[in-house]
């Protein structure tokens, strides 16, 4: 039972002793972003130095994006984010270069923002730090996977 709730969980003993023998890193989502694409309504990115502004509208229950306010496919975007999952937790301060800045703002009342930062770390991994604190390191690879992404739509 957890908390006040009226629901029971039945578990096996294997579950329960996998249970009991969880750090805490082992309960942490992965991924960098845990938000719904559904709720973003605009990401503002930092790039080299350069920022760019995406947005959206919503109607019902669909979104659509938008560059320089023409209509843009985002599907490379949002699976370069899908991607970009913890290789594993840590509480380092970065001490080399930012490669993406990032604010996702959504419509959320309770988190209306988030703020990501991937710095390099070393030529494997990059440091995602999280409304300002260290998460994780993430695949370098996935990182520029995401830069790319942005870039091919602001380049073209």
């Amino acid at each position: 039972r957890i908390g006040e709730s009226k629901i029971i969980y039945k578990i096996t003993s294997d579950e329960y002793k996998d249970l009991m023998a969880a750090a805490y890193n082992d309960l942490r989502h992965l991924e960098v972003l845990s938000a719904d694409f559904g709720d973003i309504n605009q990401i503002d990115v930092s790039l080299e130095g350069s920022d760019y502004t995406f947005t959206t509208k919503k109607k019902n229950d669909e979104r659509t994006y938008y560059y320089l306010d023409e209509e843009i496919e985002i599907d490379n975007i949002k699976s370069a984010f899908k991607n970009l999952k913890a290789d594993s937790f840590t509480d380092e301060r970065p001490s080399k270069k930012l490669e993406i800045g990032l604010i996702v703002h959504l419509d959320n009342e309770n988190f209306p923002e988030v703020k990501i930062d991937l710095y390099r770390y070393d030529g494997t991994y990059c440091l995602a730090m999280v409304d300002n604190e260290p998460i994780s390191l993430v695949k370098r690879s996935d990182v520029v996977d995401l830069m790319e992404a942005f870039y091919a739509i602001v380049l073209n």
